[in-house]
């Protein structure tokens, strides 16, 4: 049997259900229109060539997101979607919205292969379907009372019992039969107690004229089990407000009762937690009087419970701290936590114990602030290792303080022997132990800035290259006073440590020489600029350019002699450094991209 093509299926469906009153379609796998029903035609407001051969985001473009999901679960499960309700802010020609109920079907072929999907819609009104959702609602919400384990009942003007919902009827084994006519005090629940009995026909009497009845009481449930209830009776009235029945309900409280009783357990846990407990707990009035006080209290300061309770707070302060007590209190009394601090208090002996005090205000049932709970903690000892660790930390800091001053002095006595031996050496000789001294200096002002700085871990970058310069102009000067040194500093303070600050001054150091030297004719006008700036969060870049001569058109970093250029890759590598340079008639310029922090290796 052979398969149908598009156009032949559209003729024979179209004879056959284009009168059919629900909208017919149908779809290829690419949601290609390809059969439309006059119904549906209409119901779209579009002409049948405005959609035919279309897919359906090109006729429909605000339906197609919420429709072409739903065709593709029947294209890829092959198993139909019923009664799906659409709802699109697309706007049709009369000014309605889509809002309809559709079901899709699987198109298959001879080989149960899935080539389109068959949609019948019905065009749905807003309101028919918000009718139909509150009934379900309606029902729903009738079947959830009647789940709900809440009493509500109807009783006639003289207490007789009409109708009961279902979750008290299975609770306690009754059906509405068997309960249904009765007066409700004599009923299963309530029969087990003459005197609740006598109670509810009381309550009914005073639910005649009007009152609310609230109350706690017991009901029989199934097996005899007794429940504890939160009930209530109210009348219920006509439009003219004349009184036509009673409503009983109620709610199962017995979780409470076993809260009461729970709480009464954990108050007794709690009492005994506090006598456990390592810390002191001390508990005042907003007056200053304590009034409680457990072990730790006693081991703490040396009272006795009994000697302590009525004492004022006060006594436990040295007479310099009593001021403490007046703020506390009056945070205390704004209901505020005080977090831990840092005090003393004084034992019985009279001897001062260091403390760690957290004070938190108590609460009656209603919320009011009625006094305070005091934990405290001797901390004595800690505070005796502390002052030894910062004792030992200044003495560490002073010995680094003496060892970057010693460095650098030893570092300016090796400077003045090289020029002292410079003195005597060859030109060629003199000029090395001149660059050496450069790099000396260099090295120095590092220790320097350290023994300066408080801060014994890291240098200041942008001070050190800020000085460097300036000892490097003031070195030349006498060279060549007409070529300045300028440093430009970043908006924010780089800190590196001293292993990466020392090759950075160095590369600066012999950039700044190497520029001295070739990039300028004796008495030429010059500038070397310095630049440090920021890249980021995790590195910096460190420029350093002339307005001179250039480089050599042969220059490379693997064919220079010169100290100076086999240090600069050096001191690159072991900066983690990507480093380029550029070079032209007007200058040179080279570039180093220097992470802050050295990675680990």
């Amino acid at each position: 049997m052979q398969v149908l093509s598009f156009n032949e299926l559209e003729s024979l469906v179209s004879t056959l259900i284009d009168q059919i009153p629900v909208g017919i379609v149908i779809l290829d796998r690419d949601y290609r229109l390809r059969f439309i029903n006059d119904r549906h035609a209409k119901n779209n407001q579009l002409r049948k060539d405005e959609q035919l051969g279309k897919r359906l985001c090109e006729f429909l473009p605000h339906a197609a997101p919420i429709i072409e999901p739903k065709l593709q679960f029947v294209l890829d499960h092959g198993i139909p979607l019923l009664d799906q309700e659409i709802i699109s802010k697309q706007t049709l020609i009369d000014g309605s919205t889509l809002h309809r109920i559709a079901s899709y079907y699987p198109w298959q072929n001879k080989d149960k292969e899935t080539i389109g999907i068959i949609g019948i819609i019905q065009d749905s009104k807003v309101d028919q379907f918000a009718q139909r959702m509150l009934e379900e609602s309606q029902f729903r919400l009738l079947k959830v009372l009647d789940n709900l384990f809440t009493f509500v009942g109807v009783l006639e003007l003289d207490g007789t019992l009409t109708n009961a919902n279902r979750a008290p009827l299975d609770a306690a084994g009754l059906s509405l039969e068997s309960v249904a006519g009765k007066k409700v005090w004599d009923t299963y629940w309530f029969e087990h107690d003459p005197q609740v009995q006598q109670q509810l026909q009381e309550d009914i009497k005073a639910c005649l004229n009007g009152v609310i009845i609230r109350r706690d009481i017991q009901a029989q449930m199934l097996n005899g089990e007794l429940m504890w209830l939160d009930f209530m009776l109210a009348p219920l009235r006509d439009a003219d407000g004349r009184i036509t029945h009673l409503i009983p309900s109620a709610n199962d409280i017995s979780k409470r009762h076993k809260s009461e009783e729970a709480l009464q357990k954990s108050e007794e846990l709690f009492h005994s937690i506090i006598l456990a407990s390592d810390d002191a707990i001390i508990t005042k009035t907003l007056d200053g009087v304590i009034t409680a006080w457990n072990p730790a209290a006693t081991r703490l300061l040396g009272y006795s419970e009994e000697e302590a309770l009525g004492q004022a707070i006060t006594v436990l302060f040295p007479p310099e701290r009593i001021h403490e007590e007046q703020v506390l209190l009056a945070r205390i009394g704004r209901g505020e936590k005080v977090l831990p601090f840092e005090t003393v208090r004084i034992h019985k002996d009279g001897s001062a114990i260091d403390v760690s005090v957290t004070i938190s205000p108590l609460r009656d049932r209603s919320g009011k602030v009625v006094g305070a709970c005091k934990l405290a903690r001797d901390i004595s000892v800690q505070n005796a290792q502390r002052r030894q660790i910062s004792q030992a930390l200044q003495d560490k800091t002073a010995l680094l303080h003496e060892v970057h001053h010693r460095v650098k002095n030893n570092l300016q006595i090796v400077s003045s022997l090289l020029n002292m031996q410079a003195r005597r050496a060859s030109p060629e000789v003199a000029t090395a132990f001149s660059e050496c001294q450069t790099r000396i200096r260099a090295m120095a002002l590092v220790h320097q800035l350290l023994y300066e700085s408080e801060n014994m871990a890291e240098v200041d970058l942008s001070l050190y290259l800020s000085q460097l310069s300036g000892l490097s102009r003031d070195s030349y000067k006498a060279e060549n006073s007409n070529i300045d040194i300028v440093f430009e500093m970043p908006d924010q303070r780089i800190l590196i440590d001293l292993q990466r600050a020392i090759p950075c001054g160095l590369i600066v150091s012999e950039l700044v020489l190497n520029a001295y030297k070739h990039a300028f004719q004796k008495n030429d006008d010059g500038k070397i600029l310095v630049r440090l700036t920021r890249l980021g969060a995790s590195a910096f870049q460190l420029i350093v350019s002339d307005n001179g001569c250039g480089l050599p058109l042969d220059f490379s970093w693997e064919s220079r002699a010169g100290l100076g250029t086999q240090l600069i890759p050096m001191f690159a590598k072991q900066l983690r450094a990507k480093f380029r340079h550029t070079s032209s008639s007007k200058g040179s310029s080279f570039y180093f991209d220097i992470p802050i922090v050295a990675e680990e290796t």
